[in-house]
């Protein structure tokens, strides 16, 4: 299913338009399948009700028509094959589970319940206005394989209509509650902060032999790994960097077309003997968007990175050379290396006093940077607001514009601060300078003032206040039923009750 989400950004759109995310909090929350009992061609079994691959292709089937009805042609289900099962699938866990849950908070589907929904379907009756037997029992074949089927199937609807009425009784929002969420939701402020980043290594910190020799003796460990995550720098590879210039040619080019691509390489090779600078002709004649721009320049590349052709005449050049004219299924090269690099390994007992003196200097410089912070909290808390103090200090002052609350925690230019946010909002005009000190991007500590609140005007609330009273009901309706499948299923589960597998649908 990941691998389905990643492969087009559609998706997303998709499930937010359909409004799908239960079911995958349902599936993902069984961890991709329980196994048990069950037959060659079962899917899902909750506590005796069965569902086979029959029908998750039945349902299946009219999921595929919402979607196209929504999407229209920005639906592909033979690209989406494996997520239309696995949606398909977890709809009829869902299904399972619920009704399950219904009969054992008492409720039933009397046969009379059910003939007066069929009644209400258009086409079900004949022309004296009795329910048309015969037409029933020929769809309910042909679609569910009996009529008994397809009677507990719709018995089982009819069950969750139960359940959805009980729930919409016991979910109750007010109109203050709603102002409130849209206040919240709606309220903007504008922070100041300052930010500590001494992230990297500050090569004015001096370390003596003697520090190096205790932190080599007392962490071992921290050297290992870091040498470990360095790999790249101590394990390289042999490597050239190299610009080209490339006439785009297709393999299969008529002789004409690379008679005529030769000649225009020729030319560039000609002037380039007489003296033309390498760079400068790559931005004028290369085809390559990748390169042209930087006048050929590829960077450096180990061997295995480009096309065997291409790889073999630039690892054979010495830096200052110019290659022949090089056919690859790209087209037409000319190659110059700038540079070669020998391949280098250093082993763990040469590279552990670099590693340790950087290990050092990382750790006093993010101690440097705490003390920093920590004068600045300080003077926050003797009554100075933050600016006043990092003018004082000569720190940088960063700004915000105006932002609201986001579940993801995001600040801009600080990334994800949940606890910066949170306290953002806290900040009043009376005591708008916080002195906590935040963790953000992973290794840089901030502080923060309130600059500005702007709250959402009356008229903007009540423009919305039913909006959002009907978005929390259907918020809260659906907590309370996720609530009641999440423990129906691990009961089931650990009582071995529950079966869900998708291995009947492997083609």
């Amino acid at each position: 299913m990941l691998r389905i989400m990643r492969k087009s950004s559609k998706w997303i759109m998709w499930l937010v338009i359909l409004g799908v995310g239960a079911v995958f909090v349902l599936y993902l929350g069984i961890g991709g399948g329980f196994r048990g009992a069950g037959g060659p061609d079962m899917v899902v079994e909750v506590d005796g009700r069965r569902y086979t691959a029959r029908d998750v292709y039945r349902t299946r089937q009219r999921q595929e028509a919402e979607y196209r009805r929504v999407l229209g042609d920005d639906f592909d289900a033979g690209g989406a094959a494996e997520f239309l099962d696995e949606m398909a699938a977890s709809t009829l866990l869902r299904m399972a589970l619920l009704a399950g849950e219904a009969e054992r908070l008492g409720f039933r589907i009397s046969d009379e319940e059910i003939r007066r929904y069929l009644r209400r379907i258009p086409g079900t009756l004949d022309d004296s206005g009795r329910l048309d037997q015969g037409l029933i029992t020929d769809y309910a074949e042909r679609e569910y394989g009996s009529v008994r089927r397809f009677q507990e199937t719709l018995r089982d609807e009819l069950l969750i209509q139960k359940v959805a009425r009980l729930l919409s009784e016991s979910v109750a929002v007010s109109e203050a509650e709603a102002r409130q969420a849209l206040r919240h939701a709606r309220e903007e402020v504008r922070i100041a902060f300052v930010r500590f980043d001494e992230s990297e290594p500050a090569g004015d910190l001096e370390i003596s032999e003697a520090d190096l020799e205790a932190f080599l003796t007392s962490s071992p460990e921290r050297v290992r790994a870091a040498y470990d995550e360095r790999s790249e720098e101590y394990d390289r590879p042999e490597e050239v960097r190299a610009r080209h210039i490339l006439i785009r040619l297709p393999e299969d080019a008529s002789a004409e077309a690379e008679a005529a691509a030769r000649k225009r390489m020729d030319e560039i090779a000609k002037r380039i003997r007489e003296g033309a600078d390498f760079a400068d002709l790559a931005l004028e004649s290369s085809e390559d968007p990748g390169s042209k721009d930087q006048g050929g320049d590829l960077g450096s590349f180990p061997r295995g990175r480009m096309v065997p052709p291409f790889e073999e005449a630039a690892f054979s050049l010495e830096p200052g050379a110019i290659s022949d004219v090089i056919r690859t299924s790209h087209g037409l090269h000319l190659i110059r290396v700038e540079e070669r690099r020998a391949a280098k390994v250093v082993p763990f007992e040469e590279a552990r006093e670099e590693i340790a003196r950087d290990l050092i200097r990382r750790e006093r410089a993010v101690e440097r940077a705490r003390e920093r912070a920590e004068q600045l909290a300080s003077a926050v808390r003797e009554g100075r607001s933050l600016l006043e103090a990092a003018r004082q200090a000569a720190l940088p002052i960063e700004r915000t514009d105006l932002i609201r609350r986001r579940p993801d925690g995001y600040v801009p230019a600080l990334g994800a601060a949940p606890e910066l946010l949170t306290a953002a909002f806290a900040l009043t005009p009376e005591q708008p300078s916080s002195a906590e000190i935040f963790t953000v991007q992973g290794d840089k500590l901030a502080l923060i003032q309130l600059l500005e609140r702007k709250e959402p005007s009356p008229e903007e609330i009540e423009a919305l206040v039913g909006e959002e009273r009907s978005r929390l009901t259907e918020e809260r309706k659906s907590q309370l039923e996720q609530s009641w499948i999440t423990a129906r299923r691990d009961s089931l589960a650990e009582r071995g009750k529950l079966f869900y597998s998708l291995k009947a649908l492997e083609r």
